[in-house]
């Protein structure tokens, strides 16, 4: 028999995870300015976009929202339910709503910056070697998609390695898969091909 209270709490938990996750940071800043970022560059919302069409200052903005809206959620769930499967579930909605934004006709961005506040919230350690290790092989690359597809995937082993408890590992596994496997798969498709852009590069054609 279903317990309703539990239940509830579940719904709860997951429609505020959707909802914050859902937050087109990057879409309202650049219509801010004027600008619908769904019609430029790649169409995504994320910080890698407003980069390219809106500069250094609204990327930074973008981007730490982006991991705030991650990070909230999942923190306080993990605060008021005793349930490591509910907070896990509320951490893949978060990127879930991200990219599929209710506000945006279930359009949005890669989901990398608001995964890395899902991992802030489990472990602030992993975080940081997360974006660490985001942020050199960035930096050596020039490729933001790069960073992404090779730092996410170690997220689980992480977990792994610092003894987090298997609904995270899981977790790590879930969110790399969706991340690198579903929402970065045209960017390794032109990696492969060399016509992926680098960071700062604008082109009205980009696709990242």
């Amino acid at each position: 028999m279903v317990d309703i209270s539990k239940f509830i709490t579940f719904i709860m938990w997951v429609s505020i995870g959707y909802l914050c996750g859902s937050i087109p940071t990057g879409y309202w800043i650049g219509r801010l300015k004027g600008i619908d970022l769904t019609k430029i560059g790649s169409g995504s919302t994320g910080a890698t976009n407003v980069l390219r069409t809106l500069g250094k200052g609204p990327a930074l903005i973008t981007f730490t929202i982006d991991i705030v809206k991650g990070f909230l959620p999942v923190y306080f769930c993990s605060k008021f339910v005793d349930s490591s499967f509910i907070v896990v579930v509320v951490g893949l909605i978060c990127l879930l709503g991200h990219s599929k934004s209710i506000f945006l006709g279930f359009k949005g961005g890669k989901s990398s910056a608001t995964g890395l506040g899902v991992v802030a919230a489990f472990s602030w350690e992993i975080a940081l070697i997360t974006i660490v290790l985001w942020a050199l092989i960035v930096y050596t690359s020039k490729y933001s998609s790069v960073g992404s597809i090779i730092a996410v995937p170690l997220v689980p082993l992480w977990f792994f390695l610092f003894h987090r408890p298997l609904p995270y590992i899981i977790f790590g596994i879930l969110a790399a898969s969706y991340i690198v496997g579903i929402r970065h798969k045209d960017n390794i498709k032109r990696l492969l091909n060399g016509t992926e852009p680098k960071i700062g590069q604008k082109k009205s054609d980009d696709k990242q």
